[in-house]
């Protein structure tokens, strides 16, 4: 690191407090024209090849919602009154649903639109970056070389490239236009309650829940930009917080919440590996994926999860010692630690069952790494280390570019190259499984299957999340003509999600196939009794070979 930024780190602290020094209208003065057309121009250029990528992985389950496929004003009050495929993102689903309709009127290809929002969401998100690092970095070509950071590293491929990952984008969106109206109404001394900053924050929440940390980022921005007063910066953060509360119990009560349960004290362990893994990407961005396989399950069986948790704490201990020191570093850090804190492993989520770390998690949490790239790049000696930065960000769009965002164009990319990174079957495994299995090579899809089985661990009960994968080699097995077979997984699916109305449908049909009559209406007679509605053909079909 050059010498002049551990000298002076401390430039920029508390120098003007409550002072806007760049207004987002800004853009269009002379002065920034230029740099406006290189945020725009740049990542349309590299991202443009997404246009007619495919829908892939979730995305098909949220294109079911009804206010999508079937708007009415039915579908329009179900956006806000439950929530859809496990989760509470009506703000989303009304964007997405709005859009849709808009393709489908103008015979557009809904794939493609939805692609280019997730684009042009992106690009503002780097204006909007620019914008708020620009009150903490003076220089502006070093601001424009970090907010290039964020929109052009390989690590935020996942998040614009994948649909289903809009609602983040978009949830980044309110949140920082909800900071940005916050700093305005800081500088002219605003004393009423901040209406439309809070406003933003509600249709951040609503977009993807992780915008809960925008408090923190408030109160952080406070300790290390402006000056800082406990009760003063809790009095004017406290509407935050209060609407941050109420919009999380909501989100939580609402939707699906199937996390596994893990130990406390496990927690503050992955956290901190988390962070190491997160660096590491970010500076070789070489290996990313889809998934990487580092459950909570797999990871709490590790030697090292505990050795390697040292050393950034140690840092962190460090850097909050030398904060005075530091202030640019320390501010940087915090942002990006604040930034994943949802899904960092202190808290239980969903997706920790498959893992505990992906790519998309840490898009909110880049803001610290352009905060620290623009501020290496402002201070740094010279031409060298400036040349050097624009070096290193060329490597890294160039990977962007040609190698990363080309696994994102359909399913079969995507999982093929996630499972060469997984540590052990697993997610990707299986992903590919399915994907070999809709392209017809049955074999090759079951033996994905049986890998994703055996590495499972023998001493460990199988989970929720083998549920689908049960259901679907039993399926593959009818196609390769192994009812027996087949038969077993349906069962394995049944006992573990006794209302499975899709296993319970096949297992019928496969008694049938076997001619076993009396298990069949057996199982008729339990489905019923767990008020699982079968199909009217299954049960003909029933009647006519077996029947009672």
């Amino acid at each position: 690191m050059p010498k002049s930024i551990t000298t002076n780190m401390t430039k920029n602290k508390k120098t003007k407090p409550f002072a806007l020094t760049f207004k987002f209208s800004d853009f269009w003065a002379a002065d920034y024209r230029i740099i406006a057309a290189l945020l725009i121009a740049l990542p349309l250029l590299v991202y443009a090849q997404v246009y007619n990528f495919d829908f892939l992985w979730d995305d098909a389950g949220h294109l079911a919602h009804p206010f999508l496929s079937d708007p009415s004003v039915q579908s329009f009050t179900q956006l806000s009154s439950e929530p859809f495929f496990g989760m509470y993102i009506p703000v989303t689903y009304f964007f997405w649903g709005s859009l849709k309709a808009f393709a489908e009127f103008l015979s557009l290809p809904v794939n493609s639109i939805f692609h280019l929002l997730n684009v042009l969401i992106h690009i503002a998100n780097g204006l909007l970056v620019f914008t708020i690092l620009s009150q903490f970095v003076k220089n502006k070509w070093a601001v424009l070389v970090g907010a290039l950071f964020f929109l052009l590293h390989p690590i935020q491929v996942e998040t614009v490239a994948w649909v289903s990952e809009f609602r983040g984008l978009l949830a980044f969106f309110f949140a920082l236009l909800s900071l940005y109206f916050y700093m305005r109404d800081l500088c002219i001394n605003k004393t009423n309650l901040p209406y439309a900053s809070l406003f933003l924050l509600f249709l951040a929440l609503m977009s993807k829940p992780s915008a809960a940390i925008l408090p923190i980022l408030i109160v952080t921005i406070h300790y290390f930009h402006y000056s800082f007063n406990l009760k003063t910066n809790l009095i004017k953060t406290l509407p935050f917080i209060a609407v941050t509360l109420i919009m999380t119990i909501v989100a939580f009560n609402e939707q699906s919440y199937s996390a596994l349960h893990l130990d406390y004290w496990y927690r503050p362990f992955i956290w901190l590996d988390s962070m190491v893994f997160y660096l590491y990407q970010i500076i070789f961005p070489l290996q990313l994926s889809a998934s990487y396989a580092l459950s909570t399950e797999l990871l709490i069986t590790q030697w090292w999860l505990y050795p390697l948790a040292i050393l950034p704490l140690i840092l962190l201990i460090l850097l909050w010692f030398k904060r005075q020191q530091f202030t640019s570093l320390a501010f940087a850090s915090a942002l990006f630690i604040i930034g994943f804190l949802p899904t960092s492993g202190l808290v239980s989520f969903t997706f920790q069952t498959y893992s505990v770390v992906a790519d998309r998690y840490i898009y909110f949490a880049f803001i610290g790494v352009a905060l620290l790239v623009s501020t290496i790049f402002d201070y740094g000696d010279g031409k060298f280390w400036k040349g050097l930065m624009i070096g290193i960000l060329l490597i890294f769009t160039t990977l962007t570019a040609f190698q990363q965002i080309p696994l994102w164009k359909n399913t079969a990319k995507l999982w093929a190259h996630s499972l060469q990174i997984e540590i052990i079957p697993s997610y990707a495994t299986y992903n590919h499984g399915k994907t070999l299995a809709h392209a017809g090579e049955i074999t090759q899809a079951v033996k994905m299957f049986n890998l994703v089985l055996d590495h499972h661990p023998k001493d460990r009960p199988y989970q929720a999340k083998h549920i689908d994968l049960f259901y679907n080699r039993g399926v593959a097995m009818l196609k390769l003509n192994k009812p027996q077979k087949a038969l077993l997984d349906f069962e394995r699916v049944i006992s573990m999600s006794a209302k499975n109305s899709s296993a319970y449908n096949l297992k019928i049909y496969t008694l049938i196939v076997l001619k076993q009559c009396k298990e069949a209406h057996s199982t008729v007679y339990f489905a019923r009794k767990n008020r699982i509605q079968l199909p009217t053909e299954t049960l003909k079909n029933l009647q006519k070979t077996c029947p009672s």
